[in-house]
């Protein structure tokens, strides 16, 4: 804006210029013209002034909150430990305060205007349905990425624009190649096992109502609170559900689990650890289990000397990270290469202003959805899938 209420200046200071320059007045239509451009200027620096107040009074408190977040490191700070990755690449740097910026706008339904592509934006195949957060964007939102177990143990995420159904082909068992002398090679056909996943969509949205007078209040840039708080019911939810779907899978495939042996969870565990076959293994494995299991198991000692068997200081087993999941009941540890063994998709994360349906209130709602589906390669038998990725046990 303050770009086109400078060019609108320039245009109209040009043509006094002109006129100067030949020792005359403005003619009519020059005057009508010039009348245009000063409109414009006005009208952009009633727009411009409170904008310029708000981002005041975000640096005076600093933070891409204001006074709400004064102190705290913006997650995009490289001297912070939150480096959201997604698919196994590090999510690209975000510009926190710009985002929080144009989601304030976004919500108080000011205009966006920009040069460069907007944080808050329309999505392909959602235009009709509300403004996106993109996923660069949300893996900085840390109420959501935190809360996303899934992603942070490394599953497959499979981001689409839409929910129409997905088949996504798995080659998986068939028999070993066999050996020829020379001159001779294979002439009989021996088939892979060939299934497939169906992605779909699971809705899942969430709506909050705020007042008008808290959301225009520009010393407190309430959209930040309002995002974390809806993402992070979408998130707590729909992590929920993918954890019942991965129990269910895992259950039913006798071949994934591995039996406690003799109650000794450093045993066990260490088996579970040498379960996943050559193909899976990778030094980013991850353990999914609760905190309560996890509490447990970092207070193993050994028998004699009384020795904890792992460190409690760092978050790992077995030299091998650990993503926390409460959905996991006390006891069930799950353990493999996530991205070859799940694989979630992932729409847009939609948010919807709803600024006339409460307006007798004086209120706007807020609803945020988005849509997900999940699949696990357990979900196929050891015979059409020898090689698994995750494995589970039940520590008793």
């Amino acid at each position: 804006m303050r770009k086109c209420r400078q060019e609108s200046l320039d245009k109209a200071e040009a043509l006094l210029a002109k006129a100067e320059s030949e020792k005359r007045d403005l003619s009519a239509s020059e005057k009508s013209v010039f009348d245009e451009h000063m409109a414009e200027v006005n009208r952009l620096t009633v727009k411009i002034e409170p904008l310029e107040k708000r981002s005041t009074i975000n640096q005076v408190f600093g933070g891409p909150l204001g006074m709400l977040d004064a102190g705290k490191v913006p997650p995009a700070n490289e001297n912070n430990n939150h480096n959201p990755v997604n698919n196994g690449v590090k999510a690209p740097p975000v510009d926190l305060t710009r985002f929080y910026a144009e989601l304030g706008d976004y919500m108080r339904g000011d205009m966006l205007l920009s040069d460069t592509p907007v944080y808050i934006g329309t999505g392909a195949g959602v235009e009709s349905v509300g403004a996106t957060v993109p996923t660069q964007v949300l893996a900085y939102v840390a109420a959501y990425y935190n809360l996303d177990s899934f992603a942070l143990a490394g599953a497959r995420q499979l981001n689409t624009d839409n929910t129409i159904p997905l088949s996504m082909p798995v080659v998986s068992g068939g028999p070993a190649a066999s050996t020829f002398a020379e001159g001779s090679s294979a002439s009989q056909s021996q088939p892979f096992v060939m299934d497939a996943f169906t992605f779909k969509g699971t809705k899942y949205s969430r709506l909050v109502k705020v007042s008008e007078e808290a959301l225009m209040n520009s010393a407190i840039p309430l959209q930040g609170a309002i995002l974390d708080e809806l993402s992070a019911g979408i998130a707590t939810t729909f992590t929920a559900a993918i954890t019942a779907a991965m129990l269910t899978a895992l259950t039913a495939n006798s071949g994934v689990l591995v039996a406690q042996g003799s109650n000794d969870y450093y045993k066990t565990l260490g088996s579970v650890l040498h379960s996943i076959p050559p193909r899976w293994a990778a030094p980013n494995n991850r353990w999914m289990l609760s905190r309560a299991t996890l509490a447990k198991i970092k207070d193993l000692r050994a028998t004699t000397s009384g020795v904890p068997m792992f460190d409690p200081a760092t978050s790992q087993i077995f030299q091998r990270d650990v993503v926390i999941n409460d959905n996991l009941s006390a006891g069930q540890v799950v353990f493999g290469n996530w991205e070859g063994g799940a694989i979630i998709r992932k729409s847009p994360f939609i948010l919807l202003p709803l600024r006339e349906a409460y307006a007798s209130s004086g209120e706007i709602g807020f609803k945020a959805t988005q849509f997900l589906d999940q699949h696990f390669l357990c979900e196929f038998p050891v015979t059409d899938c020898p090689n698994q990725p995750l494995y589970y046990t039940i520590l008793s």
